[in-house]
């Protein structure tokens, strides 16, 4: 009987293009050829359509990846999830979080369910589909399919759903149209009727419907950005104009496991609830006294926390008015809100920090999502 084994390593990068942390890990054996599952991290940038600090780290890492694969860069997708968001304001560090998984033999599972990790491709995405039902059923298929590669059934031991899909660019709008094709946008920032947040938003919602938050007959073209009571409570969606297909990377517990890790989540109400980011600690496993998070299970246990940081469609917060929503820079403070938060109840700042968009299907209206991995303690 086999079981999966996964680790997690994040590697702080001093430049987009800085690949000296994973050389450093496969160098000390703990990343190999036929382990590495995904790559998922932040990288500086202005985080918006032409963030060439995004697109420069996805080259030099699919390169390194290339290499120590043995593969040509142009194959490596086959081989490597790759998730990467841009843009590191306020205080998230820009970092690389290696996921590796290896498959052992066992003599029977266990009962206690530990991190299990899965990854599928997605078809392509032509630039007509992007925001739309298109993408949103091709996000479903792939998420479904990361499901059955990590061994899991039940939709309740999901956790975490990331997912990097295509997004428009002034090009692909132009291909679209050659065809006589439409597009959802030719807006490319990531304002409220921007491309990327209606692709963020599909795939989101592709996520929901293959793990039976949103029903298939809930959902249209015409609900994308539109109903916001339609959403999942543990995808974490971004798009790039450099993907051409979607990539998808499914975090879950299971018994079928001999890892070290387990994984859990917890969705916040708003900017300061630092209370959501607690819960998604105490869903992982890491103990609490008098209400906080102990500082030994903090330094020693906690390994990752990945967060969304939508800014909410309100300019109220508990009763009070912020003015966010007029600010020019609110994409960039909605990111560095969601870091400082977070930083707050880790003390670390190498957290996956993604978001800035105003109002999204990632999360509950008003809240974000927020996933841990912690060791256990056997």
């Amino acid at each position: 009987m086999k079981a999966q084994r996964v680790e997690v390593f994040v590697c702080p990068s001093a430049t987009p293009a800085d690949t000296s942390g994973l050389q450093a890990l496969a160098d000390a054996g703990k990343i190999k050829p036929d382990t590495l599952v995904a790559l998922v991290g932040k990288t500086e940038g202005t985080g918006a359509h032409d963030d060439w600090g995004r697109v420069w780290a996805d080259v030099a890492l699919r390169e390194w990846t290339g290499k120590f694969l043995g593969v040509p860069a142009d194959e490596v997708a086959k081989h490597v999830i790759f998730v990467l968001s841009g843009g590191c304001p306020g205080v998230i560090t820009p970092h690389i979080a290696a996921v590796t998984r290896e498959w052992i033999e066992v003599p029977d599972l266990g009962s206690d369910k530990r991190l299990v990790v899965g990854r599928a491709g997605s078809d392509p995405m032509p630039p007509e589909e992007v925001g739309r039902m298109g993408q949103i059923r091709k996000v479903a298929t792939a998420t479904q399919a990361a499901m059955d590669d990590a061994g899991l059934s039940d939709p309740k031991d999901v956790h975490l759903v990331m997912v990097k899909v295509p997004g428009l660019t002034t090009a692909s709008i132009k291909d679209a149209e050659s065809r006589g094709k439409t597009v959802v946008s030719h807006d490319l920032t990531f304002g409220p009727e921007g491309a990327g947040v209606y692709a963020n938003d599909a795939a989101a919602l592709g996520v929901a419907m293959a793990l039976g938050e949103v029903p298939e007959a809930l959902l249209s073209d015409a609900v994308v950005r539109r109903n916001w009571d339609l959403y999942s409570e543990v995808a974490m969606t971004s798009s790039g104009g450099e993907k051409r297909h979607g990539e998808v990377v499914v975090f879950g517990n299971s018994n079928a496991s001999r890892s070290n890790l387990r994984i859990g989540h917890a969705v916040t109400r708003d900017f300061i609830d630092a209370d959501g980011v607690r819960n998604a600690l105490r869903s992982a496993g890491l103990h609490f006294t008098d209400g906080l998070p102990d500082e030994k299970d903090l330094a020693s246990r906690l390994v990752h926390v990945f967060a969304k940081s939508v800014i909410p469609g309100s300019d109220q917060i508990r009763g009070q008015r912020i003015t966010l929503l007029d600010d020019a820079d609110a994409y960039q403070i909605g990111k560095a809100l969601g870091g400082m938060l977070v930083a707050s109840v880790t003390g670390r700042t190498t957290n996956y920090v993604s978001g800035g968009e105003r109002n999204s299907h990632q999360g509950p209206p008003g809240g974000n999502i927020v996933a841990a991995v912690v060791r256990t303690e056997a």
